[in-house]
């Protein structure tokens, strides 16, 4: 078990199953003496006397007991010391004081740079490293792998760097290849050492937007005239690469950042937490308070903090618009205006014509995708929702929903990223003489730093 003071809270958790809670302090103190095995009797004893108030045990071990807490027979006996934790010296080295200072000269050397030799500089034109439109696109799709790779094993190493079994793999957003990493046990460290694996993936962006610079400045010098066709793609690509580091800026969405902000301001949903209070805003003002939801499902904190965090995600909202407005609307006008000079002159069908034609049959091919990736996740929830209301009608009559009533918006679906935790026993009415301990808050069972690499 680790347990680690959050406030006046304490965050207690069990780091092999990555299960978490927030725990009021007298809570935590007695959670711990069961730990180095005092028993029942003496625990509830000591509690007594402790704290001058009897103490619910049964109540506090089936708490225990929800959330995976307890040993139970055939339970395979954990172990004493954790395992070592692999590539921790590799990571210790990626976040070395030495090299922070050569990422630190790297960085001096981009900006000198960029300001020497317009050139370098990346904008929305230079994604245009070549005249043919296909080649751009599938060029800059399958090259940006490898960094959003670094990304994600910044994110790792920072992890392993202070002991923590993170994991790299693959996954699917609609149907793109997405690298994530899953910073299980990052909540049973100290607040303090959670900033740089969440921080880990941006320095990896930025040192290799400085990279790229500096290699198109390298080709630029040995060509002697411009840039070369590598000088030009190692530009567009670094354009690409400081399009990911802004995209950490949009506070509304579960961005690197945004676990920074979340970890600093001692929030454990707050992305909920300020999207239901966004909603019931709207819902007020619009007249539909029938929609609202029950904000009460929250934390104190959380509901304290979203209250002027909101004003935060909204102007991340305002960066990703200006971005757009800044980026991909002068890329799309540039591609519109070449499709339209190769394309809407009569005449024999030269390579251009051609090239053109595939860009916009691989175009419509992916959005085509995520149309029919969408509509059919669409029906598949669907068909979910009703298969959970006719199983919870044939097990609980008495829940089935009332069918005059049909203006009640059902909560939003709880986060996949999210463990589910049993809800707490509602306290026994007859009880009157102990005095439970406050619920512990349930925590996300894992952090994930996935970066959704959408083109």
């Amino acid at each position: 078990m680790t347990f680690v003071p959050e406030g006046d809270e304490v965050l207690v958790g069990r780091a092999d199953t990555d299960s978490y809670a927030l725990f009021p302090a007298d809570g935590a103190t007695l959670l711990h003496k069961l730990t180095t095995g005092m028993p029942l009797a003496d625990a509830v004893a000591w509690y007594n006397a402790a704290y001058d108030e009897p103490v619910d045990m049964d109540d506090f071990l089936e708490t225990l007991g929800d959330l995976g807490f307890l040993r139970v027979d055939g339970d395979e006996p954990v172990a004493e010391a954790p395992a070592a934790v692999r590539y921790a010296r590799l990571g210790r080295a990626v976040f070395s004081p030495v090299a922070w200072v050569v990422y630190g000269a790297i960085a001096v050397v981009c900006v000198v740079l960029l300001v020497r030799m317009p050139d370098v500089r990346p904008y929305p034109k230079t994604l245009f490293f070549t005249e043919s439109l296909l080649l751009v696109q599938v060029g800059l799709l399958f090259a940006q792998l490898p960094f959003v790779f670094l990304h994600e094993s910044f994110h790792a190493l920072a992890g392993r760097r202070i002991g923590i079994p993170s994991r790299l793999g693959v996954g699917r957003r609609l149907y793109f290849v997405v690298f994530e990493t899953t910073l299980n046990g990052l909540l049973g460290v100290p607040r303090r050492k959670r900033y740089l694996p969440f921080l880990a993936g941006m320095v990896a962006d930025a040192l290799v937007f400085c990279l790229l610079v500096c290699a198109a400045a390298v080709d630029a010098h040995r060509s002697g005239h411009g840039l070369s066709f590598f000088g030009r793609f190692a530009v567009a690509l670094a354009f690409v690469t400081a399009l990911r580091f802004v995209w950490q800026f949009y506070l509304f969405l579960r961005t690197d950042l945004y676990y920074v902000f979340s970890t600093a301001l001692g929030c454990v949903a707050l992305h909920d937490a300020t999207r239901a209070l966004i909603r019931n805003t709207a819902c007020r003002l619009s007249g539909l308070r029938h929609r609202m939801v029950d904000l009460e499902q929250w934390s104190d904190r959380d509901r304290k903090v979203a209250r002027w965090y909101a004003p935060f995600a909204a102007a991340g909202v305002l960066v990703m618009l200006l971005t757009a407005a800044g980026t991909a609307v002068p890329v799309l006008a540039h591609f519109v205006r070449l499709l339209v000079d190769r394309l809407g002159h009569p005449g024999h069908p030269d390579s251009g014509f051609w090239d053109s034609v595939g860009f916009l049959a691989l175009s419509f091919v992916q959005f085509g995708l995520v149309g029919v990736v969408a509509l059919r996740d669409r029906a598949r929830e669907r068909r979910r929702q009703r298969q959970r209301d006719r199983t919870e009608a044939a097990t609980n009559p008495a829940a089935a929903p009332d069918p005059a009533v049909q203006d009640t918006a059902a909560l939003p679906a709880p986060d996949p990223a999210v463990q589910d935790t049993a809800a707490l026993p509602a306290p026994d009415p007859a009880v009157q003489d102990t005095a439970a301990l406050p619920a512990p808050t349930p925590t996300p069972a894992s952090l994930h730093a996935e970066q959704e690499r959408a083109r």
